[in-house]
């Protein structure tokens, strides 16, 4: 069963950023086969399908556009989105390294975070709608194949 450690725990990073104080972990339901990509690309991940969001990962939570808010606001789904970000920084940075090798192999990879994402909004607590649910699922799904290209690492604070 999919879980997650437990709340978010994080600083403000002004303007718009987040710095993790602890750890964030999510147990996802990932087969063998999708374990062992994203290990392949540098996600902290273990045989349970246990991803790891290291401390002093820094965030911008979710990416939801403002005007957007009152449908889904980013802290609706920010602990699926912090595990959401780092996944797809990985794997970007995998195919810019080219461990992915093309683009149609690295959107393989991302189906494999929007899913994720997916089970982290279905597992969050307090509980999301399942409206609020498939509108951000879906909207990762049209939209990461252009979110991906621009994602990098964002560095990571050391903790104090």
């Amino acid at each position: 069963m999919s879980r997650f450690n437990g709340l978010l725990d994080a600083i403000f990073l002004p303007p718009r950023n987040w710095v993790l104080n602890n750890a964030l972990k999510f147990v996802a339901d990932l087969n063998e086969v999708e374990i062992s990509k994203l290990a392949r690309c540098g996600v902290a991940v273990k045989d349970n399908g246990e991803v790891t969001v290291p401390a002093g990962y820094i965030t911008d939570l979710a990416s939801v556009p403002r005007i957007a808010w009152a449908v889904i606001a980013p802290f609706d789904v920010a602990r699926a989105a912090v595990v959401h970000d780092i996944l797809y920084e990985k794997i970007n940075g995998a195919f810019k390294e080219g461990t992915i090798k093309s683009k149609s192999e690295r959107e393989e990879y991302r189906a494999i975070a929007d899913n994720i994402f997916r089970q982290g909004m279905e597992y969050a607590e307090p509980s999301v709608s399942k409206f609020k649910i498939l509108s951000a699922y879906y909207a990762v799904r049209m939209f990461g194949r252009w979110a991906i290209n621009s994602s990098a690492p964002r560095g990571a604070k050391p903790k104090k």
